[in-house]
This record gives C-alpha cells, structure tokens and sequence, in this order.
C-alpha cells in the first residue's frame, strides 16, 4: 500500500463559507430555520449560517411554523 504525503492530495476547492455566501437570501433563511426543525447537531454550521445572516444585516432568528 502506499502512503501518500498529505500537502499532495487535491481537495475541494469550495468551501462551507463560499457555498453559504452563494445563496440568496431566501434559501439561506430556509436552510437555517429547518436545521432548527429537524433539530440538526451541527453548531458550527448553525453557527456560519448565523454569521452570514448578520454580515446581510438579516435577524439569524429561526422562523416557526
């Protein structure tokens, strides 16, 4: 087997932050309130979410149903 050096594996390019800034508004929104919803453990994610919804001066409050 061989045993590749880990600064020559390609990755992805995109990261978490870079697909979160490419959503518009709505989407983003929806995405954030359903993890809320489905009572997803992710809090850094939840975390990131709620940090580009400030940076677009959005209120990162979940919306009820």
């Amino acid at each position: 087997m061989n045993n590749f050096k880990y600064n020559l594996i390609s990755g992805p390019k995109k990261t978490v932050s870079d697909y979160l800034q490419s959503l518009n508004n709505d989407d983003l929104q929806t995405i954030y309130s359903s993890s809320f919803f489905y009572s997803l453990k992710m809090p850094d994610l939840i975390k990131k979410m709620q940090d580009e919804l400030l940076k677009r001066n959005i209120n990162p409050q979940p919306q009820l149903f």
